[in-house]
């Protein structure tokens, strides 16, 4: 980001009435126009979570948009066969990154799987219970239906 070479074809894209009211600014109004200009490019991008749907590996679960990033959750391709492994959940931190050429990507990070699971737990007292339901043994509340935690 320092090399001068990029610097000045950067600011030569910028126009000279614009760069001489720049040059006058103070610190805290640079800032000012630091944020609004970062703003502005945000306005004007495609969203990221169009992209994130657009290149996935496999089916996307849930986009969390951090603005700089996203945390994106996908079920993987099933190395078995056609579609997605569903008892699998891929974590993954998601942002755009500026090539040398100035085009933009998304830089996936992989941070981790989870296996999907449903586990009996009371309703009641929230103790795991067998998967045959009926009644908690810990505190004899009757279950209905299992519910859904992650492990």
């Amino acid at each position: 980001m320092n090399d001068p070479a990029e610097n000045a074809a950067d600011s030569d894209q910028v126009p000279e009435t614009v760069r001489d009211q720049l040059d006058e600014l103070e610190l805290p109004e640079l800032r000012g126009v630091l944020s609004y200009v970062q703003r502005r490019i945000e306005s004007l991008r495609r969203p990221i979570a169009e992209e994130i749907v657009e290149t996935a590996t496999g089916e996307v679960v849930d986009i969390e948009n951090h603005g700089t990033h996203a945390i994106v959750r996908t079920h993987p391709p099933d190395p078995d066969g056609p579609g997605v492994d569903t008892e699998l959940v891929s974590l993954y931190h998601v942002r755009r990154e500026r090539h040398v050429n100035g085009e933009e990507l998304l830089h996936w990070s992989f941070l981790g799987d989870i296996r999907d699971t449903v586990e009996w737990r009371c309703n009641s007292c929230g103790r795991p219970l067998d998967a045959s339901g009926g009644s908690c043994p810990h505190c004899g509340s009757e279950q209905t239906e299992p519910r859904d935690t992650e492990r």
